[in-house]
């Protein structure tokens, strides 16, 4: 097949995220079993106009505010080579989405979903903008909803439901993991005092729930340290709180970490802790249990498919600080059930990987979105 992708970022680019980082492992092994792969996104400072990485070509244009309207004009230089053919265009949708479906109606067309911002978005912007995002994600039933979709978690695909995306048309692979790269190390000990955050830094992931909760754990008499890795613009409210909170020596902001860095962190941490509001799947989750670490999670859509309550982690009560808290506090006072729950998370992670996602997305282009081809 000849895949022409459509995404406002590419894995290089500063901005990066976990939504890049699922279009380059998926397909990336695509083009290793002979697919032509093709990405249209945007450019950033210093990066080259095309380039081959991993196996797909990158080709930039356009800027990261209106690159969903100068798609099209893009789209349609492309189909003017000769030497072009594309068999599908997916709609790699996480931010706005690019209707390549209303726009190339001759070109079978299909669409990723990682997750909705809903009311989260605004948090994350002006007003008119994030307006703007919400009411288009509440026509994506009108827009989309007789075109395949795959979306990455069971909360995903319940909330393009709601929006009145047809059930028949809705596919669910969930994101995988490298389970050789991310697992435990018995050679790296646990810390039994260490709670861990990893991922970007924003009001919405609700970092200063992780801080007021170890607070709170502090001042009954635990002795607690917290590290945060990763970057964003949340981080100098967060450390105005840490200082607020008396917390400064005991909080670590690591900012940006490789990976090798970051699978060190997880390897030692005794409990990784996400209090977003809202995720498409919750992959860091998933990191955690595969180095063997128990999760506290959020009890919100996409941290609650990936993790099994009482299981590899426990989920608390939405949104809830206390529950944190307490929840958070039955795991640090209980060394045997955080090495449970680290086994059984482990055995959990090994089921997701890239290999197996990327099957499963080959499948849904063959079958799904391209069945009208020989």
């Amino acid at each position: 097949m000849n895949i022409l992708i459509l995404n406002w970022r590419d894995i290089l680019h500063p901005e990066a995220g976990g939504a890049e980082v699922h279009l380059f492992e998926i397909f990336s092994r695509l083009a290793d079993r002979g697919h032509s792969v093709t990405l249209l996104t945007t450019r950033f400072k210093g990066c080259e106009k095309r380039a081959i990485h991993r196996g797909i070509e990158v080709l930039r244009y356009g800027d990261n505010y209106t690159f969903n309207r100068q798609a099209p004009s893009f789209i349609k230089k492309l189909l003017k080579d000769d030497k072009r053919h594309f068999d599908c265009i997916i709609d790699d949708v996480n931010k706005l989405p690019f209707y390549s479906n209303k726009r190339f109606p001759n070109i079978p067309c299909g669409v990723f979903f990682h997750h909705l911002f809903g009311k989260t978005v605004f948090q994350l912007t002006n007003f008119p903008m994030a307006l703007y995002v919400y009411l288009t994600e509440r026509r994506y039933g009108r827009n989309y909803g007789k075109t395949p979709c795959c979306a990455v978690s069971k909360s995903t695909a319940d909330e393009l439901l709601k929006q009145g995306v047809d059930a028949r048309n809705l596919t669910i692979i969930e994101n995988g993991i490298d389970v050789d790269k991310y697992c435990p190390d018995k050679s790296v000990i646990r810390e039994d005092d260490l709670l861990l955050y990893v991922g970007r830094v924003k009001k919405y992931k609700r970092v200063d729930h992780i801080l007021s909760a170890m607070s709170a754990l502090r001042e009954s008499g635990r002795s607690l340290r917290l590290a945060v890795v990763g970057v964003g613009d949340d981080l100098p409210r967060l450390k105005r709180l840490t200082a607020e909170l008396g917390l400064t020596d005991k909080v670590d902001f690591a900012g940006f970490v490789n990976e090798d860095r970051k699978i060190e962190y997880l390897r030692k941490s005794a409990v990784f802790v996400n209090a977003s509001e809202k995720e498409g799947w919750g992959i860091t989750n998933i990191e955690a249990s595969a180095c063997a670490a128990p999760v506290v999670a959020n009890d919100a859509p996409g941290l609650r498919d990936s993790v099994v309550d009482n299981e590899t982690g426990l989920l608390y009560k939405e949104n809830d600080v206390g529950s944190l808290t307490e929840s958070l506090g039955k795991l640090l006072d209980d060394r045997d059930l955080r090495k449970s729950l680290g086994t059984r998370g482990r055995r959990w992670a090994e089921k997701f990987s890239w290999d197996a996602s990327a099957g499963k997305v080959e499948e849904w282009l063959r079958k799904t979105v391209c069945a009208k081809l020989p």
